[in-house]
């Protein structure tokens, strides 16, 4: 990385603006997660990996949009074409602004200049490679400082991999790299395992060493969004670790679409998959296509209705819909829904932006 890309414009969306806060704000939260912001926690490298564009889709949205200013760090062990990951990025992400920051010396790493375009960033996707080498040159210095306060006043930190591990207190697999057992914290007192050889056991182990920690293991293709004091599961399989519980199993499930709360170390499901019957149908969706309107979010496409209910006699129904929110076809989740008219649906989703769930209009 030159000198002309450490002083490469950043531009924030005017449509985005953040309040100004500290780091300290943010160490200092009551919540188990950032209380402003949010954490984008995906099992793979990059963004294209993953089985749909949802967790792609989500980071951006939460940085606030296309023309919002991005960061991306790489842990690259050689020298990079900062200039083409910069314009790759940009194309690959659907994002207007970016800057990319690389370096392998830990004292750059902590000057004022290097980390200047953080300072006026919305949001920051972690690349992933060694673990080791993350932590050797950002653990401790003003970038991981910065991290935090970009949290504070309310954006967006993402990362695949091992930028996906650094997020959490632990770093499980400190066993080959010893030394190396510190992460972020940006995730406190949690372990976060992606998708590789020994992972389980490696988790297992770390819990059972740790029992104060909360243990996550992403599937591959997978991925979070954390929030405050919950997080849910985007898409993919999640696996809690959880040394403290008292009136379950060691090891449990999260499936698509369900919530964790961190505070109670609880599944959610009110409003997901496991709705009430006062929503007896779903939505699978099959082939959907998403776009902004002035009002926020639309989706067409083809998909199915039927019963929620296993055991239904009733026959899988095609349709074409239209949603007033963001869906996604993952290949193993589904929206829960009700009746609302002749050819109208209420369907429960969360909106791209938001880890909230919400009813949505709908027709068919």
């Amino acid at each position: 990385m030159t000198a002309a890309d450490l002083q490469q414009p950043c531009v924030i969306s005017s449509a985005f603006v953040m309040p100004a806060t500290t780091a300290a704000n943010y160490a200092s939260s009551s919540t188990v997660g950032p209380a402003n912001g949010w954490l984008v926690i995906q099992a793979d490298d990059s963004f294209l990996s993953g089985p749909t564009q949802e967790v792609k889709e989500r980071f951006v949205a939460l940085a606030g949009g296309p023309d919002a200013n991005f960061i991306i760090i790489s842990t690259a062990d050689t020298e990079i074409d900062a200039e083409f990951l910069r314009q790759s990025s940009a194309r690959d992400f659907g994002i207007k602004y970016v800057t990319v920051v690389h370096t392998r010396d830990r004292v750059r790493a902590d000057s004022s200049e290097f980390v200047d375009p953080l300072r006026h960033a919305s949001a920051v996707w972690i690349d992933g490679g060694p673990q080791s080498r993350l932590a050797d040159v950002y653990l401790g210095t003003a970038v991981e400082r910065e991290i935090k306060a970009l949290l504070a006043r309310g954006g967006v930190v993402g990362g695949g991999s091992v930028g996906a591990a650094i997020q959490g207190s632990f770093l499980v697999h400190a066993a080959t790299a010893p030394g190396h057992e510190t992460g972020f914290g940006l995730l406190p007192n949690s372990a976060i395992a992606t998708d590789a050889p020994g992972r389980e056991n490696d988790l297992r182990s770390a819990i059972s060493a740790h029992p104060e920690l909360l243990g996550i293991g992403i599937d591959q293709g997978g991925g979070i969004v954390v929030h405050g004091d919950s997080f849910f599961n985007v898409t993919g399989q999640v696996t809690i670790h959880d040394a403290k519980k008292r009136n379950g199993p060691h090891s449990f499930l999260l499936s698509d679409g369900h919530s964790f709360n961190l505070t109670t170390r609880l599944i959610d499901s009110t409003g997901g998959p496991d709705a009430d019957e006062n929503y007896p149908l779903m939505l699978i969706v099959l082939t959907p296509t998403r776009y902004k309107t002035q009002e926020g979010y639309k989706t067409l496409g083809k998909g199915a209705l039927s019963s929620k209910n296993s055991a239904a006699t009733q026959p899988v129904q095609p349709v074409n819909f239209e949603c007033d929110v963001s869906l996604y076809n993952s290949g193993r989740s589904f929206y829960v829904a009700r009746l609302d008219g002749p050819n109208q649906l209420k369907i429960i989703a969360r909106a791209v932006n938001s880890d909230e769930l919400r009813e949505y209009t709908g027709k068919y």
